[in-house]
């Protein structure tokens, strides 16, 4: 049988292969199209990845191509542009399926100049939560919608994880963004922290302007690291804090910390309801208060902490890329 040919079309700024997997450059969906296509490529695919890259080259039986240097004479069972039906433009291919990596929103939709690229060439929706996927009207995805989730790099799931070890009393905030960080903030200097003086917050730098008051309350600026020093900094934090965002269509972060068994205390807003289960990888909270009470806990009940570490160590194989790459060739490959 003829090996099936696919085409992924990103068209962000970075410049990147799957070398940089490891690095500190990527964001998570430049992550986890790397990821989706190795797996596709050990099924037998042919996958070429056109990104701004000038290091042409094979890597992990990946075919890497400068976005410029498409052939458009190919014709490919399956494209994949990411978030923009401009990307179609000369390719040509039997099927073509946009990766979504945002709620549009109609007026989005339009101002993006999406209308007619998307009219033009038919392209079904694919988003990565249900969150996503509610948010999505018919008018911004006339063609079909459907949602296939994203995980985590195999190297959180494989790392060994003692659930018996218990961390210092250290939170930690990973995001990139300042996703209501500040909110989070207030809440840690208002009801955390005066009631245990002894716990620390280490949050991503450049978020916020860094002050003695910050310093004063015990919260630091974290050193951001490559992939094997953020596992290791998550392994040694007690709890993942995170109130979530309206924005947020799949929170990768809060996933790699619950696949090292670091639970997640949340307000469970945008997918963070999707990836937090209150009372087994975390806890959803429903106020200020709240979300102080079960950090106070998990910071300082050893009990509690090595139940939910339990209950996220049996779920760490619950799905992989493997089974992600199974569903993406049995809607669009077959």
């Amino acid at each position: 049988m003829e090996r099936k040919q696919i085409l992924i079309i990103d068209n962000s700024g970075l410049s990147y292969t799957g070398n940089d997997l490891n690095g500190t450059v990527l964001r998570g969906t430049e992550t986890s199209l790397i990821l989706l296509s190795e797996e596709l490529a050990k099924k037998n695919i042919i996958v070429f990845f056109a990104t701004r890259t000038n290091e042409e080259k094979i890597i992990n039986g990946v075919h890497y191509i400068n976005r410029n240097n498409i052939d458009i004479e190919k014709t490919y069972d399956l494209a994949i542009a990411v978030s923009n039906a401009n990307l179609f433009n000369k390719i040509k291919s039997i099927k073509k399926v946009i990766f979504s990596v945002s709620n549009q929103s109609l007026e989005k939709f339009i101002r993006k100049k999406q209308l007619i690229p998307t009219f033009t060439h038919k392209p079904i929706i694919v988003t990565l939560c249900e969150y996503q996927f509610k948010k999505r009207s018919f008018l911004t995805s006339p063609f079909g919608k459907l949602t296939i989730p994203i995980t985590v790099d195999k190297q959180f799931v494989n790392e060994e994880v003692d659930v018996n070890f218990i961390p210092p009393k250290k939170a930690i905030y990973n995001i990139r963004s300042n996703r209501n960080l500040d909110i989070l903030l207030n809440i840690w200097t208002d009801l955390i922290y005066p009631k245990d003086k002894n716990l620390e917050f280490h949050i991503t730098p450049d978020l916020v302007e860094y002050s003695d008051e910050f310093k004063n309350h015990n919260i630091f600026l974290r050193t951001i690291g490559n992939r094997r020093e953020m596992i290791d900094e998550l392994k040694h934090s007690r709890v993942l804090l995170y109130l979530g965002h309206k924005s947020d269509i799949f929170t990768l972060t809060a996933e790699e910390a619950i696949k090292l068994c670091v639970p997640v205390i949340t307000y469970g807003i945008g997918s963070l309801s999707e990836r937090v289960s209150h009372g087994n990888n975390g806890f959803i909270a429903k106020n200020s208060s709240e979300f102080a009470k079960y950090t106070l806990d998990l910071m300082n009940d050893d009990s509690i902490l090595r139940e939910l570490k339990a209950k996220m160590f049996e779920k760490r194989l619950e799905i992989t890329w493997s089974i992600i790459a199974d569903t993406w060739i049995k809607n669009f490959l077959r």
